[in-house]
């Protein structure tokens, strides 16, 4: 498996970087790069990745952000391709959840001396996602963040984004059903996890990526108040510590709402209520580090 198709997000906050920096790297490292691609867009990025599953090729290596990832994932789920994840962007959740450090160079060193993992990927209304989909407020911040400030000052783009959105949403009431319980709640937005990493922070302290379970937290609020509380918990991790919070995890779960709420896939815009979310065991092949326990061996 040393020939590789290259595939960089341009979009990305350090797409262009990360293209040469991996493409270097590779080559130097006796891997032979046998297609390299500079995309704009989701939808390009796919299709190249599609186009490369479809060929043949085995590993596919893939330079972006959680957005990037997720457009990726799909082509390439229950194929015998890999995928080889360079962190790119801005959160880069999925990377963290995958045991990578968030620097090229490290996840260049995975692509070279990891091994290779079966993952779990998300599944909403048949669409795949790789780590995690937000429901009301998340969705609008993250579609409503600009990529220049992304570029600029990273996350905290997020956070400065964040004052709009929050001073016009209302709650709103959502049902939220699976195998073993129904929860109804008044909120400002939900989280559905395939991953482990909602930002630097696990979602719900077992959550993981083999598990073949879905990791659900929301904070049942009218009270715009919550919400700013809820960030700062995820800033420590003590998120499920707080008196508001709803946490479980499932198979396959349906959420409702009153009024269509938008949903993003890893912060990529995707749809609106209601949904189906379910997951699709061992689907993607990924490579990971050597000594990244919580994942485990294909």
């Amino acid at each position: 498996m040393n020939e590789v198709v290259l595939i960089a997000q341009m979009n990305s906050n350090r797409g262009s970087e990360a293209f040469a920096e991996v493409s270097k790297a590779l080559t130097a490292r006796g891997f032979s790069i046998v297609e390299a691609h500079h995309v704009v867009g989701s939808k390009e990025l796919r299709k190249r990745v599609k186009r490369a599953v479809k060929a043949g090729h085995k590993l596919i290596v893939v330079a972006g952000g959680d957005g990037s990832q997720t457009a990726a994932v799909g082509p390439m789920a229950y194929s015998k391709a890999v995928l080889g994840v360079i962190p790119a962007g801005t959160g880069n959740s999925f990377a963290q959840t995958l045991g990578i450090k968030t620097t090229i160079e490290d996840a260049i060193d995975t692509i070279v001396n990891g091994r290779v993992a079966e993952v779990d990927l998300g599944i909403v209304d048949g669409e795949y996602f790789a780590n995690f989909a937000t429901i009301g407020l998340a969705a609008e911040i993250g579609d409503g963040t600009p990529r220049w400030l992304k570029k600029l000052v990273g996350g905290v783009a997020y956070g400065l984004s964040a004052v709009a959105p929050m001073l016009r949403k209302k709650p709103f009431a959502a049902k939220i059903a699976w195998k073993e319980d129904v929860l109804k709640v008044e909120t400002f937005q939900m989280i559905i996890a395939n991953g482990r990493f909602f930002g630097n922070t696990p979602i719900l302290p077992d959550a993981n990526i083999t598990n073949g379970h879905l990791a659900f937290f929301a904070t049942a609020s009218s009270e715009r108040l919550s919400t700013i509380q809820m960030y700062l918990a995820f800033l420590n991790g003590t998120q499920t510590k707080l008196p508001d919070a709803h946490y479980f995890q499932t198979k396959k779960l349906k959420i409702t709402t009153k009024g269509r709420q938008p949903i993003a896939i890893d912060g990529s815009t995707f749809g609106h209520t209601p949904a189906t979310f379910s997951v699709a065991r061992k689907a993607l092949r990924v490579m990971v580090p050597q000594s990244c326990d919580e994942v485990a061996p294909k």
